[in-house]
């Protein structure tokens, strides 16, 4: 498991004490608030304490139709906490990460303190760098193949941070669940309740509608608008799945989400995520059901495109605060 962050670690004592405490903790969060969220709604907040953060869930940009449970915002706060981890490493020290530390405050989500100074290993340098590079991707991929061993490596990823990714080779499985994001879809569609709330967070300009069977549309007037989808350019299909299905696992679930989208953008890969079929109970069991899996925590494809703009993301000041 990734564990504390600075290029100059190991340099010497005057270099980290340059570091204040107020500077490492805007340092972490700039890092933290780059992960991946549910209709990037950001829906985190952290406070600086003496020894380290802590990462609380912002109920107030859950999704209450979407995501009744949290399920959802929780798993986004668990991608931020990946990267917080690789922020402390890029510092040149060790994260000690306790995972819902307060039964009374289950918003509080993770406690983050400064462990021991060690300084950050290449793999985790290159993964930091990936973090700028990673954009979630809505649309069709390039019909060029992933590295061969790479849903390996990725499945290996998530296992290593408590969670399982299972590739979707299965042709009939590939169908069924292409269903349940269409069905999914449709029926989103024709509740005011669900389209109200994807419009309201849904960024300026953006086509949400489902166009093709798993839901990307080019616009209107592009070239190949009329054209058949590439079967192809869905790209490599993945579930996101944990063993249990209480808070905590979702935490795993995100960071092992974040992990293995940084190690995919590494290899110039990302990914599109399908939540819908997630939102809605009967068609979650059915994924389990379809796919023989754990809990289904994200549908995802894989595949290589020329360009994903990145999301606005909220300013530092907006998320961070000290010790009240």
């Amino acid at each position: 498991m990734v564990s504390a962050i600075h290029p100059a670690a190991g340099r010497g004592d005057a270099v980290s004490r340059r570091v204040r405490p107020g500077q490492a903790a805007c340092f972490v969060v700039r890092a933290a608030i780059l992960a991946p969220s549910v209709h990037n709604t950001q829906p985190w907040r952290f406070v600086d304490r003496p020894r380290g953060l802590e990462l609380w869930a912002d109920p107030s940009r859950r999704l209450p139709v979407a995501d009744a449970a949290g399920r959802e915002m929780v798993i986004s706060c668990g991608a931020a906490l990946f990267n917080a981890r690789l922020a402390v490493r890029h510092l040149g020290f060790t994260p000690r990460v306790r995972l819902l530390p307060d039964p009374a405050r289950p918003d509080l989500l993770a406690r983050i303190t400064w462990g021991t100074r060690t300084a950050p290993r290449p793999y985790e340098e290159l993964l930091y760098r990936a973090m700028r590079h990673r954009h979630t991707h809505r649309g069709p991929f390039s019909t060029t193949a992933l590295p061969p061993t790479l849903p390996t490596v990725l499945a290996g990823i998530a296992r290593h941070e408590g969670a399982g990714l299972r590739i979707v080779h299965d042709d009939r499985q590939r169908a069924l669940l292409e269903v349940h994001v269409h069905v999914a879809q449709a029926i989103q569609r024709l509740d005011a309740r669900f389209s109200g709330e994807l419009d309201a967070w849904a960024a300026p300009g953006r086509d949400h509608a489902a166009g093709s069977p798993w839901g990307f549309q080019l616009p209107a007037g592009h070239r190949d608008a009329d054209r058949p989808v590439d079967p192809r350019a869905v790209g490599t299909v993945a579930v996101l799945t944990t063993r249990e299905d209480r808070r905590t696992d979702w935490l795993l679930a995100g960071q092992a989400l974040q992990h293995v989208l940084l190690h995919a953008a590494t290899v110039q890969v990302s990914a599109a995520f399908h939540t819908q079929p997630l939102e809605l109970p009967y068609l979650r069991t059915a994924v389990r059901r379809d796919l023989g899996c754990g809990h289904p925590q994200m549908v995802l494809r894989l595949g290589h495109t020329e360009h994903s703009p990145p999301s606005s993301r909220r300013p530092v000041t907006d998320v961070l605060s000290a010790e009240g």
